[in-house]
């Protein structure tokens, strides 16, 4: 069954844009790791796959963000688009269970804030007047993802529903993307804009001293150097060493107010290692950290820890069609064979890009995060007190910032330049 919103009617050229948005502000003993739900793996394994894509420079991604995007997208995609969509979210194919995955995410974050927090979701579909839309596709997202209706004019009146909807971003981002959507991204054609953001304000645990921050080298690349601010702190924290080779680094991570929410860093041993390390990070990577065995004791757990920080702020575009066309989402951006009859009946629609931006500044007080993503559908041990552990991040490092008890990662990234 289908239902007209409205009663302007079109002409038969379709474009659909799909745009979810998440911004996350985060400023801020762990405990042992339940073990992650599936979804939790599958967005980490996506979001370490993303940052492998990444090109030289910083690199920021929301894991969360481009999951949510894609699995609302899979909710009006139907046969091999469909199954597609759900590989490379790393879930069945089955719009149930895929569905029932995001209420687990949704719940992971929300039971994670801290008192003196704030987090709130929010997603909206923006229908062009008249565009007739599945019941099912919007009920579904309705209940699903929380998503109510607008109409907009996005045929007559392009530029204005652009700045409508980068309006509700920016009121709910509290201004920290108010363009998402660039000039000339809404056109005539587009019919349906999807657009999802979280937003999330936390306190550190305990504040690095600024008094205490001071400049020193921060090692580019081997034999290149630059001067940087980097923060100081002492005190218990979960860390230790992982990995072997080149692959070996040093990890530590980083409790925000509730210490549900942590950011972990991970420093290489090796001045040219991130790669190496990166390359070794999948859906288990902090799971197979944590574990102990009969012979063996975790690689994190808590010590005490000189941490050395350096401040950095870091703001990353990132074009997705090719990484995802690499992970195996093909046939999503073929006109004429993609199929998202979920959404109107038709078969009409195809993904005509897809983009990330991701945006990040660390200090003191703690973290600051924002990233959106727009698809555009065409149409521990106690005795003997040890030394310190000391993590130096003092060369390219990789950081996430996750949900401790499931491993639900918010945001990752490569940091090559803290300047």
């Amino acid at each position: 069954m289908q239902r007209s919103l409205a009663v302007q009617s079109l002409g038969s050229s379709v474009c659909l844009s799909i745009v979810l948005l998440a911004a996350i502000v985060v400023a801020g003993t762990m405990h042992a790791a339940d073990p992650s739900p599936p979804v939790c793996a599958a967005v980490a394994k996506l979001g370490w796959e993303l940052l492998r894509a990444s090109e030289d420079g910083n690199a920021i991604v929301s894991p969360v963000s481009i999951w949510e995007s894609l699995a609302m997208t899979h909710a009006g995609a139907r046969g091999q688009t469909a199954a597609e969509i759900a590989g490379v979210l790393g879930m069945p194919h089955d719009s149930a269970v895929i569905s029932a995955a995001a209420k687990t995410l949704r719940q992971t974050f929300a039971d994670a804030k801290g008192k003196n927090s704030t987090l709130s979701i929010a997603s909206r579909l923006w229908v062009q007047n008249g565009k007739e839309i599945n019941d099912s596709f919007t009920t579904l997202l309705n209940k699903n993802y929380g998503a109510a209706t607008g109409i907009v004019d996005f045929k007559g009146a392009a530029e204005a529903s652009r700045a409508e909807i980068n309006g509700w971003v920016s009121e709910h981002t509290e201004k920290k993307i108010d363009e998402l959507l660039q000039v000339g991204s809404i056109t005539s054609q587009t019919q349906l804009v999807l657009t999802n953001a979280v937003y999330m304000k936390a306190p550190c645990a305990k504040t690095f001293n600024k008094a205490a921050t001071r400049p020193a080298p921060f090692l580019i690349a081997a034999g290149n150097s630059i001067d940087v601010p980097f923060m100081h702190r002492d005190g218990e924290l979960t860390a230790g060493k992982v990995g072997v080779g080149k692959a070996a680094a040093t990890v530590c991570e980083i409790p925000y107010d509730g210490n549900r929410l942590v950011m972990i860093v991970i420093v290489p041993d090796a001045v040219d290692g991130v790669l190496e390390v990166l390359n070794g990070l999948g859906g288990d990577w902090r799971a197979k950290w944590m574990a102990s065995t009969a012979n063996s004791h975790p690689e994190l757990r808590s010590r005490t820890v000189h941490l050395v920080l350096p401040r950095w702020i870091a703001r990353q575009s990132l074009s997705l069609k090719t990484v995802l066309q690499s992970m195996g989402l093909q046939q999503a951006f073929q006109p004429g064979t993609a199929d998202f009859s979920g959404i109107d009946g038709g078969k009409e629609l195809f993904l005509s890009s897809a983009m990330h931006e991701g945006f990040v500044d660390v200090s003191e007080e703690g973290t600051a995060a924002a990233a959106a993503t727009a698809i555009v559908v065409g149409v521990t041990s106690i005795g003997a007190q040890p030394a310190p552990l000391e993590v130096r991040a003092d060369r390219p490092f990789l950081w996430a910032v996750i949900e401790q008890q499931t491993g639900g990662v918010l945001f990752a990234g490569l940091v090559r330049d803290p300047r």
